[in-house]
């Protein structure tokens, strides 16, 4: 999508061009002929910083599977520059954006029985990060679930990229203790594909404040970022260490010695394209990812780390 292209125009200047990943028919053309259009070409001008955040997607079905590839490649080139990039994974369940499902024929539509997965977060290379809430008349210290109030954490597996290595071993484990209730004859949702989340954070009841009236906020645009100051916070601890920023975190917090780092929620579901969606459940679930952060506990792993 153009949004995304503009971001890494801005970071990548090969990326600007139309034969180095821009589409004319959906991204900016540098210099912009439009009249009061932007005319200078500052492509790969500006350095990224060690997380970048992001609270927007597209459903995966609305790009090329080319043109999606390409994306992620640029995202791969980031993580290996160091930078960490995480993406809310969706608001609507299993669904897509404007609760979107897929048809067998591979179009979307309010009707479509077929789960719609979000974009970039299918992108196995960055973080993508669902949403939990604390819940009613809970306190802070008792088990969170997935987020099922006003929003429903997004999540499911990819059409396009396949389960990376990184994360096999938990989508195995998922497969095999807590196989999801669809017949595979309906191909209602992709078992070989890249899962997501990768993470979680609260995503109920934040209160913002707008022109001076205060209103409660629910999204996964609101836990990617909390999870972001997270991971701005260990990268503080490593680099007062001495130690470089953690970059591309998944094929980290996948392995074993992370098992324990995180908050595993096993309460909730995301519905959505008339089904109940997928459970969350004990270990890594396409709901909630591995979990929300604990943050002392990953601290300390990374600074075990070089």
């Amino acid at each position: 999508g153009a949004s995304f292209d503009n971001l890494l125009d801005a970071l990548d200047g090969y990326y600007c061009a139309f034969d180095g990943g821009d589409d004319p028919t959906v991204d900016g053309i540098y210099p912009d002929p439009a009249s009061g259009g932007y005319k200078s070409k500052d492509c790969g001008t500006v350095k990224p910083a060690n997380v970048i955040s992001t609270s927007y997607s597209y459903n995966e079905a609305d790009l090329t599977p080319a043109y999606a590839a390409r994306q992620c490649a640029e995202y791969a080139k980031l993580g290996l520059m160091g930078v960490t990039v995480l993406y809310s994974s969706g608001d609507n369940g299993v669904a897509g954006n404007n609760n979107t499902c897929l048809n067998p024929d591979g179009s979307q539509s309010a009707d479509g029985k077929l789960f719609n997965p979000s974009f970039p977060s299918t992108c196995p290379y960055i973080t993508s990060v669902g949403a939990t809430q604390v819940n009613p008349n809970s306190t802070v210290f008792q088990p969170e679930s997935a987020c099922e109030q006003e929003i429903y954490s997004g999540g499911g597996f990819s059409n396009y990229f396949s389960i990376p290595n990184y994360q096999k071993d938990s989508v195995q484990s998922y497969f095999k203790n807590y196989p999801p209730p669809y017949s595979k004859t309906t191909n209602t949702y992709n078992s070989s594909g890249r899962g997501f989340p990768d993470l979680s954070a609260n995503g109920a009841n934040y209160v913002v404040s707008i022109q001076g009236e205060f209103w409660g906020v629910f999204g996964t645009s609101a836990s990617t970022p909390v999870v972001g100051a997270i991971l701005t916070l260990v990268n503080d601890a490593r680099l007062f260490a001495g130690k470089k920023p953690i970059g591309f975190i998944n094929p980290t917090i996948y392995s074993p010695s992370f098992t324990h780092a995180f908050h595993d929620i096993k309460n909730g579901t995301n519905q959505g394209c008339g089904t109940t969606g997928f459970k969350a459940t004990k270990g890594w679930d396409p709901v909630t990812g591995l979990g929300t952060p604990d943050f002392p506990k990953m601290v300390k792993k990374w600074l075990e780390l070089p």
